[in-house]
């Protein structure tokens, strides 16, 4: 087994709450207010520490961990100028921002190709991302993944908050279908199973651990059941989707509901 698993949980009320009473940095009643201080605690951040962050685009959390931390900090994001996607300029120059903090080391790339890239491998401590994966293709998730296995050092972890939708979007029929798959999961075809890589919070996981070769069991808190019918399970702020209808000028003002999944694991071969 190349990895153990450290957590694997849905991002909750309960802990979101005591962050934001503790004071932690960056919380507050949404999906990102989970995921910082979730990220900075659960991690034992020393001043030797090389850390990566995979797509952190104008985010303050690398500039705030190199500058509590002391740490190694090192961000990988293209900002979408390999697939000519101008989303990240609304507003704002990546190459200035990138200019204003020469503490941490951006580097204009995006993952899944180690031939492209020039970061050095089996160099990072630690790897994270906040909600960045579920951005990627499914047909190439694998390789993300693989190339992030590739830059971690022996004994390093990996740390992952992936956004994951509500399988009760669709009502309460898909959301029983979705129990199936997640039931009969060992007779699904691996091919459907890799297309609809996100259809729930266990199946994205079991494509992980297919990718790292780790046995990940049968983890009951992330039942798609519990995730959509729990009180305590954190949904993202519907005043995240409102500033993004009126940031990005959309016009359809449905609104998925989604959470956060968190992946931690340690390397140990």
């Amino acid at each position: 087994m190349k990895y153990e698993i450290i957590e694997t949980s849905l991002a909750d009320l309960d802990r979101l709450y005591q962050y934001s009473i503790d004071g932690n940095f960056g919380a507050d009643l949404g999906i990102k207010g989970f995921d910082y201080p979730w990220l900075l605690n659960s991690y034992g951040w020393k001043k030797e520490t090389r850390a990566l962050d995979i797509g952190c685009a104008y985010s303050p959390l690398p500039i705030h961990i190199k500058e509590t931390y002391g740490c190694e900090v090192w961000a990988v994001d293209d900002f979408g100028k390999s697939v000519g996607d101008d989303f990240w300029e609304r507003g704002a120059s990546p190459e200035s921002f990138i200019r204003k903090h020469p503490e941490v080391k951006y580097v204009l790339e995006r993952l899944g190709d180690p031939s492209k890239s020039s970061l050095p491998v089996g160099y990072f401590d630690v790897i994270y991302s906040l909600s960045v994966l579920e951005h990627v293709p499914a047909q190439i998730m694998p390789a993300v993944w693989q190339h992030m296995d590739s830059l971690l050092k022996p004994g390093g972890e990996m740390l992952h908050a992936v956004d994951i939708l509500f399988p009760s979007n669709a009502g309460l029929r898909k959301l029983f279908l979705y129990k199936l798959f997640d039931w009969l999961h060992g007779f699904i075809p691996v091919s459907y199973k890799q297309k609809h890589v996100q259809a729930t919070p266990l199946n994205y996981l079991r494509q992980v651990a297919c990718v790292l070769g780790f046995k990940l069991g049968s983890p009951k808190n992330l039942d798609v059941l519990t995730m959509s019918l729990s009180p305590n399970t954190l949904v993202e702020s519907y005043q995240y989707g409102l500033n993004r209808i009126i940031k990005d000028k959309v016009k359809d003002f449905h609104f998925q509901r989604f959470g956060s999944l968190m992946i931690h694991l340690k390397k140990i071969s």
